[in-house]
């Protein structure tokens, strides 16, 4: 990352794309003190730079805004590639143990007390082989715990699951499961959604160290895919420490929205009564270019094989499956009330169109009492009930979709593109749609596969242009940041990112191997190919 450079410096001779509706064109563009001072020909961009300024030539590429990722997972992305033992795509469960002590040979003391890893694929493995068993062998005395495919679910071993707490006694948790053996009450070490949470609340925390260097990481990496704003989805106490700290000392390469989890310890790596005080305490880690007036909320689990935790609609009666939801509608608009008085916004966890439903039934009730004029937001959207298409709109409800799954062949992914994240139906309705990466399940933070699907998606595609807007200025004005970002126009701050490629020139089929050349942050140059 280079340092502030104070110099007014003017891009010229580029395609630049601005996503400003009154001059959607321009050649070049001057930056002064952080922020786009005009927006011109190169002529004329040239004569206002003046004396002593600098001059890039674009060499005729595409430049844009900078990238809003409304979903990211910055700290947890770095811990898990930089800290923690990645099994191969391809693993079974036979596998886990081999590949588990192949990883703690390497890494050694970067793993600590505890072995954490994953994505483990359950598909993949003969039913009933996921068990603790083959890790017990491996790992007798020391805690183990993964972490599956979906984010959503884990695997412990015997040791984990004692200094948890849990045993064939142990009640399954509302809003989770604990899986047993077969004819009997006795754990397999498999855990669903949040049976998850009392392993994790007795896994150590790391050394500072390693939060830092993680989440450093992880930043540098979303630079590098022209990621200059992102939702931190999951924003625990020592993410909020660091990206404080980087904020302060000018380090930090992007606008963060940090998202503090409500009752949800896994995400939260704390007790909900510890997620409560973070909350009343959010404040503290705010700053010039971190916000935490966010809450993350989880209404249902994951719509993936094979435990489908996803909450939807019964076909035939129309009514949500029972058992799926986590919150009661009452509970939730209470909840939306409390937080608009504070300020702040919900990102509302939604896989299955009965928790979309409900969510925004929720929010309607609480606009019906006067309450929550603070725009929410719906994460994820799966899946979309037809006669809840008009309310994102009509309250205010930013629709967040996160569909980088589209890209590949994954027959586990297939409901998704065929008939999953209603763009058009959204779009025509003039809903406030945003794009993230969701990036933890995925390897890296590149939303330009994500552009293309939303261009591929058949009746539900949207023009390329509007595709644009959704990656950059609609997610500035779900932030409340519509003003300051997303687009290229005169005292904006000059966020911008400069591209290999034409979007608008070339095949749709080749927009998901774009690459980033250049990422600029307020002026300053963070990354560079």
């Amino acid at each position: 990352m280079s340092d502030n450079d104070p110099v007014p410096t003017a891009y010229v001779n580029g395609r630049i794309y601005t996503v400003d509706a009154a001059r959607p064109w321009a050649e070049a563009i001057l930056v002064r003190d952080g922020r786009i001072a005009a927006v011109g020909s190169s002529a004329d961009i040239s004569a206002a730079l003046g004396a002593g300024g600098k001059v890039v030539d674009l060499g005729g590429r595409m430049a844009m805004p900078g990238i809003h990722d409304a979903h990211s997972h910055l700290l947890f992305s770095g811990l898990k590639n930089l800290y923690e033992c990645r099994l191969s795509p391809d693993a079974k469960a036979t596998d886990y143990a081999g590949q588990l002590c192949e990883c703690v040979r390497c890494m050694g003391g970067k793993l600590g007390d505890w072995v954490i890893g994953g994505d483990f694929n359950q598909l993949l493995s003969e039913p009933g082989t996921v068990d603790r068993k083959f890790l017990d062998e491996a790992f007798p005395d020391r805690p183990v715990f993964l972490t599956d495919w979906s984010l959503h679910h884990g695997l412990a071993n015997s040791r984990a699951l004692e200094l948890a707490g849990i045993d064939a006694a142990t009640e399954d948790p509302f809003g989770g499961r604990i899986v047993r053996r077969e004819g009997s009450d006795e754990p397999t070490g498999e855990l669903v959604e949040r049976a998850t949470w009392k392993v994790v609340n007795v896994i150590p925390q790391r050394d500072p160290d390693i939060y830092r260097d993680a989440l450093k990481w992880a930043l540098k990496t979303a630079s590098r895919f022209g990621v200059t704003s992102a939702q931190e989805a999951s924003a625990t106490r020592p993410e909020l420490e660091f990206l404080k700290a980087f904020d302060e000392d000018g380090s930090l390469p992007m606008r963060v929205a940090a998202h503090i989890p409500w009752r949800e310890e896994h995400f939260g790596m704390a007790t909900s009564e510890e997620l409560d005080r973070l909350i009343a305490g959010r404040h503290a880690y705010s700053g010039r270019n971190v916000r935490t007036d966010f809450v993350k909320v989880f209404m249902d689990g994951t719509p993936l094989a094979p435990h489908f935790t996803d909450a939807q609609l019964d076909p035939e009666t129309g009514m949500p499956v029972p058992g799926k939801l986590l919150f009661e509608r009452e509970v939730l608009a209470e909840a939306l009330k409390a937080w608009d008085r504070a300020g702040i916004t919900a990102k509302i966890h939604c896989t299955g169109d009965a928790a979309v439903q409900r969510v925004l039934q929720a929010i309607a009730d609480a606009r019906a009492s006067g309450a929550c004029e603070t725009i929410q937001e719906v994460s994820h959207c799966c899946f979309v009930n037809a006669d809840d298409l008009k309310r994102f709109a009509d309250l205010n409800v930013t629709a967040e979709m996160s569909p980088p799954v589209w890209v590949g062949d994954a027959p586990e992914l297939a409901a998704f593109r065929e008939r999953g994240y209603p763009f058009a139906s959204l779009a025509a309705l003039g809903t406030r749609i945003t794009l993230g990466t969701d990036w933890i399940f995925l390897p890296e933070p590149n939303l330009f596969p994500a552009l293309q699907g939303v261009l591929q998606h058949g009746k539900e595609a949207v023009s390329l242009e509007r595709a644009l807007e959704m990656l950059t200025l609609a997610g500035a004005q779900a932030v409340g940041l519509g003003a300051v970002a997303g687009s290229i126009e005169v005292g904006k701050s000059a966020d911008f990112i400069v591209l290999d490629r034409n979007l608008f020139e070339v095949p749709v089929s080749a927009i998901e191997h774009t690459k980033v050349e250049l990422t600029v942050f307020e002026g300053r140059v963070v990354h560079e190919a």
